[in-house]
């Protein structure tokens, strides 16, 4: 039994090992310790930083310091990047539907990467950009811990009473883009005037470029129409951080009316297909992944009777098994519960592939 466990530790570390090694879209933004600065990401999500807002040895650090940031927006995000959509309820197993992750990290510049932590009382807000097409309805923020690789939901506020507090209609209010309205923010720059701040946006003609616009809010100036652009036909949700990690938007995916099946997988000569990491399913309208160990298969196996289901095997070797879309066509899973059905496969090229390419591969899109 110990010497399963261990095999099945080591392919899952090889596991996540090869599947961190195809997503690596991290960006980077630079400002001091000292400065408020607001930034637009490529996924057109918001970070605003206020001053003084992290600490390093026990102190305020007002020195360079580098904001590594990533997002997870879809299912070939959340595969090629190893993250886990499980979540237990009252002991239950069950799966969420993401409305987008972001991971962050905050180091300091001059000192071979030492992150830094969060200052007391001090938070970053994220305006994250949600899909305008998802259903937000239902979405709450959760943070992963890493210590017990459990999803923690959290509150904006918790019993806070700000969360009662009515947001004016103010521009800037409404979008937090004014740095002053975040609480104990600090002093902005000694170079730049107390009523102007920076928001640094993405060069939509060089995503690897950032433009710092100078914004100087009232009646004389309005918000640059670099940054102002992003502001349209988009949807937000809102979550102040306190602590460097993996954070998600998240409700729980429905299975009630799903299936139970014994299944046998097979290769396109007829053979056991032999799977060394998991049996991922996919349902290309819900942005989740649900996915089975081998030691699943036999026992827990159960798909929902849709028309959008994607079915392929992701091993860490690269190989993609994938199930041919043809073959939903001819079967009623509303008919097979709890019976046996033999399930074909065919082998894909290796997945040192793009993104895009893998998406395009297995069908997820």
């Amino acid at each position: 039994m110990k010497l399963h466990k261990s095999i099945f530790t080591t392919l899952l570390c090889l596991m996540i090992k090869f599947s961190f090694s195809q997503y690596s879209d991290w960006q980077y933004f630079e400002m001091n310790g000292n400065e408020c600065r607001i930034f637009v990401t490529k996924g057109n999500s918001r970070l605003i930083v206020p001053a003084n807002c992290f600490e390093y040895n026990g102190k305020i650090y007002n020195g360079k310091l580098i904001i590594s940031y990533r997002e997870y927006k879809d299912q070939a995000d959340f595969i090629l990047g190893g993250l886990d959509l499980r979540y237990t309820v009252n002991g239950k197993l069950m799966y969420m539907q993401s409305g987008g992750m972001f991971e962050i990290i905050v180091t300091k510049d001059n000192n071979k990467g030492k992150e830094l932590i969060f200052a007391a009382n001090k938070t970053v807000t994220v305006k994250f950009a949600i899909d305008p097409d998802f259903d937000v309805a239902g979405l709450e923020p959760f943070y992963y811990d890493r210590k017990t690789s459990n999803w923690k939901k959290i509150t904006r506020y918790g019993n806070d009473d700000r969360s009662n507090k009515p947001v004016s209609d103010n521009n800037s209010d409404l979008w937090q883009d004014n740095p002053g309205i975040i609480a104990n923010s600090g002093d902005f720059n000694d170079n730049m005037d107390v009523d102007c701040y920076y928001i640094s946006v993405v060069d939509k003609n060089d995503p690897t470029r950032f433009v710092d616009s100078l914004i100087c809010p009232g009646v004389y100036s309005v918000l640059d129409n670099r940054y102002n652009q992003y502001l349209t036909d988009q949807a937000f949700k809102t979550m102040q951080i306190d602590k460097m990690g993996l954070y998600n938007y998240d409700k729980i995916f429905e299975e009630d009316n799903s299936i139970p099946l014994y299944v046998k997988l097979k290769t396109k000569d007829g053979k056991k297909l032999e799977i060394t990491d998991r049996l991922f399913v996919v349902y290309k309208k819900s942005n989740t992944t649900i996915y089975f160990y081998p030691s699943d298969i036999d026992s827990n196996f159960k798909l929902i009777p849709r028309n959008d289901i994607v079915l392929f095997v992701y091993n860490n070797d690269g190989t993609i098994y994938k199930v041919p879309d043809n073959f939903w066509t001819n079967i009623d899973l509303r008919t097979m519960r709890n019976k046996t059905i033999d399930i074909p496969f065919d082998k894909l090229k290796l997945a040192t592939i793009s993104k895009e390419q893998f998406a395009s591969v297995t069908g997820i899109k």
